[in-house]
């Protein structure tokens, strides 16, 4: 190969390689330039979002009425608010379909460039039915005239202002006991020492002893009825008792019932003088204690003797403040045929009537007056869990005292004699309601 075809092959292969040759750069710099052609926003509507539903009906949020206060708790999102319309003027509230006028107020929360967060709270809410809240279209609009749509919120609340409808039933069971239920129209709260019958709007009970007292009935929504139980044909545990205060006492009242009553109804000044009292049925006979406040005409440390029993009866506590009497002591008598724990004796205002120290016979002009007797009783029932009785005493010119239970001693002072007693025995659950029935006629001359 000669040299010319070498520089000729030579050439050509360096005309081929120049395009290669100069894609490559050796400046010590490389600038890449760029530039915006055009910048867009894109906006949105204003949004309304509700973020939470409260209901001060504790434990029963889903339901109110109105009492209660709903809050809801509601974001507003936009980020140029124009105008703002958020105010009780036109926000709506609706029951089921129908717009209704509650008390409403608007709390600002918290206030950014992006979001406002109010809590919007309802109360007085008259009706029944579903709660919604409506947000009408334009209430919120921003700087370009979006505006946002239109919103009815269900808030899942029921609002109802119905009190529950009830009927009570009486049911006899085994062993002489009842069961008590009250069917309502709705469906109720539970109430302590009642159990649901079949479904949450029946409630039902069962009872040992004859008792009567209102019990109040709740629905979720809070309104309440008063239903009167009345249980009559609960045989299973019995306390019998027999107040002689100057009237013949011809049979044992029993479970509530007034003993003593004509001396209300005469307006007399007659005084308990003698208190006799047996329990019967399903329970231990010694379970009944007692002790009274006697009031005698001799005063103290001394010590009469009952016209009917021949008991020993004794001025102050009997049998002291501290201990008590059962059918195990030696006031137990005979009375009506029934063996029974007597307290107190006949004779405190017998005319020329004497303590046992044959002195002090009381003065006719004085015993005409009935001013001594029993003046305070307690009654417990000992080792008794399940059951508590409950007792009231009238006192002549006073009226009805407050009912006490369980061992307390009920007195309008030991120097004023009462004239009457109710007593009763009732599941300790029930024992509150009896009280509060018992002391509704409190300073009364009330005779059933």
């Amino acid at each position: 190969m000669n040299k010319k075809f070498i520089i000729i092959f030579l050439f050509f292969i360096f005309l081929f390689l120049i395009p290669f040759f100069y894609q490559f750069s050796f400046s010590k710099y490389v600038f890449d330039d760029s530039f915006i052609a055009m910048k867009i926003q894109i906006d949105k509507k204003p949004r309304i979002d509700v973020l939470s539903v409260s209901n001060t009906n504790s434990g029963y949020e889903k339901y109110a009425n109105d009492t209660h206060v709903i809050t809801l708790r509601v974001k507003i999102t936009e980020n140029n608010i124009a105008i703002n319309h958020f105010n009780r003027d036109m926000i709506q509230v609706f029951i089921n379909n129908t717009a209704i006028h509650s008390s409403m107020k608007i709390h600002l929360i918290s206030n950014n460039n992006s979001e406002l967060i109010y809590d919007l709270i309802l109360s007085n809410l008259i009706g029944n039915g579903n709660l919604s809240v409506m947000f009408p279209e334009g209430i919120i609009e921003d700087s370009f005239g979006l505006k946002n749509d239109f919103q009815k919120f269900d808030t899942g609340i029921s609002i109802d202002n119905i009190s529950p409808s009830a009927t009570p039933k009486e049911l006899s069971i085994e062993n002489e006991k009842s069961q008590y239920i009250i069917h309502s129209d709705e469906n109720l709260r539970p109430i302590n020492g009642w159990d649901f019958y079949n479904s949450n709007s029946s409630l039902s009970k069962v009872f040992s002893s004859p008792v009567s007292y209102p019990i109040v009935i709740t629905d979720y929504a809070g309104n309440t009825s008063e239903v009167f139980i009345n249980i009559k044909k609960a045989k299973n545990i019995m306390i019998y008792y027999a107040n002689y205060n100057g009237y013949y006492v011809s049979q044992f009242d029993s479970n509530g019932k007034i003993s003593g009553k004509q001396t209300i109804i005469d307006n007399t000044n007659y005084k308990s003088e003698m208190l006799i009292m047996y329990l019967d049925g399903n329970i231990d006979k010694n379970t009944l204690q007692g002790r009274v406040f006697d009031y005698t005409y001799w005063g103290k440390n001394t010590t009469a003797l009952c016209d009917y029993s021949e008991i020993i009866y004794q001025y102050g506590y009997t049998p002291s403040a501290s201990t008590w009497y059962d059918m195990r002591s030696d006031h137990v008598i005979r009375f009506l045929g029934k063996l029974s724990l007597q307290f107190g004796g006949q004779g405190h205002n017998s005319a020329n009537n004497s303590c046992l120290n044959g002195n002090n016979p009381i003065p006719k002009e004085i015993a005409i007056q009935n001013l001594y007797g029993l003046s305070g009783i307690a009654l417990q029932l000992k080792n008794c869990e399940e059951y508590s009785i409950v007792y009231q005493v009238y006192v002549p010119n006073v009226g009805w005292l407050k009912a006490s239970s369980d061992g307390e001693e009920t007195t309008y002072s030991h120097n004023k004699p009462f004239s009457a007693i109710r007593i009763n025995i009732v599941p300790k659950s029930e024992k509150q309601y009896l009280i509060n029935y018992w002391n509704r006629v409190m300073y009364t001359d009330y005779v059933e």
